[in-house]
């Protein structure tokens, strides 16, 4: 009976120390699909992240042939290494997040939504009955630091000193629970992928220059692949990230993608005959800046000889309200119809969002939180919204 594959980053001092921990793991048969240096911690610490999947297949190059005195040259120049990848064929698959597995076998995107958004992610306090207006005044407290503007803050107090009963203003918990409740009225979810239509659908995502695009899509092509076992094409319209491209061959190789990339415009017709038996297809564009004309129309005239289904725009959650509707008026060119929120780790929350995105008439899709594949990816739903907005930044 073949094992299941498990996916795993681990992050040492040293290349070397690294390796033995992914023989001590996985041993000798480890393939490593990606290699980064890094940098931790308030004195900027140096470590070594190294992504490895163990394997069952008898290969020819095993860890315990790799030289783990140097680092691999794909380690200086900030791009994936590939080692031993004859993983494709794999049904089975695990991914090892630290010290826990979580199998795939089973729909986990409720265990991985409660992981992310926690139980009670706005405020840290548990229920306590005091005086009103000490809770009120916490409360306010909580919404500035959750980056809530100070007007919508100012009228959701009063809204909610008029309104409540005496019972409910005195316990900070129930408060919570009532703003959550306003709030998923007041923003947008898209429904999660209907992967059970007729016909080939192409997602296709934009956006600008180091919005996550890239990740993002490994993210959704993993979880389509591993948890829904959909076959999955990736084509990749950005011939000179060498470094994204090496990124998803590596992950292609192992899950069982179709990988391509296209040189040119020209190229890209025939890149999707090439995907034309994938169920999904997944669309990694260049990123560009929103006042870049030139770049807006090229990319304009990719989606025209791709006519995705879907195109989802990827806006980093770490910019302010200014660029996020920076973003999303430059690419409504392109005719985006959802949104992808990546980087919710780096923010601490979606709060100096929310005027945003009560405003956007794009629901979002998904949300990130990490780099890691496919776990750092939820489902957006309008509860998960409510929490993220309501999250208090760390």
């Amino acid at each position: 009976m073949n094992t299941p594959i498990r996916i795993k980053t681990f992050r040492s001092k040293t290349l070397q120390d690294a390796f033995q921990q992914i023989r001590a793991e996985f041993g000798p048969d480890a393939s490593i699909l990606e290699t980064k240096a890094a940098r931790f911690g308030m004195f900027g610490r140096s470590r070594i992240e190294v992504t490895a999947s163990s394997s069952h297949h008898d290969t020819n190059t095993s860890l315990d042939s790799m030289d783990a005195q140097e680092a691999p040259e794909s380690l200086e120049q900030g791009v994936p290494d590939t080692r031993n990848l004859d993983l494709a064929n794999s049904t089975t698959r695990t991914i090892d997040s630290d010290s826990k597995t979580e199998s795939f076998e089973n729909s986990k995107s409720e265990r991985l939504a409660d992981s992310f958004v926690g139980s009670d992610s706005f405020g840290s306090q548990s229920r306590s009955f005091v005086n009103g207006s000490n809770v009120l005044t916490q409360l306010s407290k909580e919404l500035n630091d959750a980056g809530i503007e100070a007007g919508i803050a100012s009228q959701w107090i009063a809204a909610l000193r008029d309104t409540m009963p005496p019972t409910i203003a005195q316990d900070i918990w129930s408060l919570r629970s009532e703003l959550r409740s306003w709030i998923r009225d007041l923003v947008h979810a898209a429904p999660p992928l209907d992967i059970d239509r007729t016909g080939q659908q192409v997602l296709a995502l934009i956006g600008p220059s180091g919005a996550g695009k890239t990740t993002s899509l490994a993210k959704i092509a993993a979880n389509l692949s591993m948890e829904q076992g959909v076959a999955v094409g990736v084509l990749s319209a950005d011939s000179h990230r060498l470094g994204s491209n090496y990124l998803l061959q590596n992950y292609a190789e192992v899950l069982g993608w179709t990988f391509v990339v296209a040189e040119s415009s020209d190229h890209v017709a025939e890149c999707l005959r090439t995907l034309s038996h994938c169920r999904i297809v997944l669309v990694d564009t260049h990123g560009c800046s929103p006042g870049d004309d030139e770049a807006l129309d090229q990319l304009n005239q990719l989606l025209a000889i791709i006519n995705p289904t879907e195109t989802h725009l990827v806006i980093p959650s770490t910019c302010n309200s200014r660029s996020f509707l920076r973003f999303e008026r430059g690419f409504e060119s392109l005719a985006p119809s959802r949104m992808i929120l990546t980087k919710i780790d780096e923010a601490g929350g979606l709060g100096a969002f929310f005027s945003c995105l009560q405003c956007s008439s794009l629901p979002v899709s998904y949300l990130t939180n990490g780099q890691k594949i496919p776990s750092d990816l939820i489902q957006a739903t309008s509860i998960r919204l409510a929490q993220q907005i309501l999250s208090t930044a760390e």
